[in-house]
């Protein structure tokens, strides 16, 4: 036996220090490289496609389904999060967005009448892959939500928030995550970037709730947006740990602006 031993306190195993801290190590490493991969995992959402519907529904069932195709498989399946194995019933969807049976069915019924949700001949809920999916893709107008910021970030009340968000998402920027009139423009010196008021006008919500959510809203201490000006201007990039449209990770630019939560205030 070496110099340094554990004993197990049930069995009364007397075990190598060393090895003892190499199985915890693994054991660490395993958790840690789990927990990494649940960060990554990300759906995508169609650019172009959900401007069908973003006029079509409420602004709070645009917060609940951004929130709900966090839970999509690869086959667009609904599923638990807890058991990606089992599909959600209709009771799980409810229960999951946290609603009343009269707000629910509202949501479910604007969802399945405007073909975003679709109630397969199974009996299984899926999402309509034309607007959010799981897996590859050849489609360069996607945006990724990551599921756990996006499911870390929603809590029920704040559905409004989260609508207003989807709004915005069809007009991200590849390189910048800026939020602007022109997300596919190649050459950065030509992004068009939305102000406050076109944000406004574009999302129709009032200017005072578009300010408030644009400087304040905070997922922890990380700011959703960053405000950026430039002279008199203002303009606004979304968080690109949340929702990013290129592969890998965010340049250092992006990445140190909103770890250090600036806000341009």
């Amino acid at each position: 036996m070496s110099k340094w031993s554990v004993v197990h306190k049930e069995t009364g195993e007397i075990r190598d220090f060393a090895e003892f801290q190499a199985a915890r190590q693994r054991q660490a490493d395993g958790y840690r490289q789990r927990q990494e991969g649940r960060k990554h995992d990300f759906t995508f959402t169609d650019m172009d496609n959900i401007h069908e519907i973003i006029g079509k529904i409420d602004d709070k069932h645009c917060g609940y389904l951004l929130y709900l195709q966090c839970f999509i498989s690869f086959d667009g399946v609904l599923v638990n999060a807890d058991n990606e194995k089992t599909a959600m019933t209709k009771a799980d969807i409810q229960r999951v967005v946290g609603l009343k049976k009269t707000a629910f069915y509202a949501f479910l019924s604007s969802m399945l009448a405007n073909d975003i949700i679709r109630e397969n001949e199974d009996g299984k809920y899926s999402v309509n892959p034309a607007y959010h999916f799981k897996g590859t893709i050849n489609n360069p107008n996607v945006i990724r939500s990551f599921t756990t910021k996006v499911r870390e970030l929603y809590t029920g009340r704040n559905a409004n928030k989260l609508g207003f968000i989807y709004k915005l998402l069809p007009y991200v920027h590849q390189e910048t995550n800026t939020i602007c009139a022109n997300p596919y423009v190649k050459d950065v010196e030509h992004i068009a970037q939305l102000s406050k008021g076109e944000i406004t006008a574009l999302t129709g919500v009032s200017e005072k709730t578009v300010y408030s959510y644009l400087r304040n809203m905070k997922l922890g201490d990380e700011f959703v947006f960053a405000e950026i000006r430039r002279g008199n201007e203002r303009y606004y990039k979304l968080n690109p740990f949340i929702f990013y449209r290129k592969n890998g990770r965010p340049d250092a630019t992006l990445r140190e602006m909103f770890r250090l939560g600036f806000s341009g205030k």
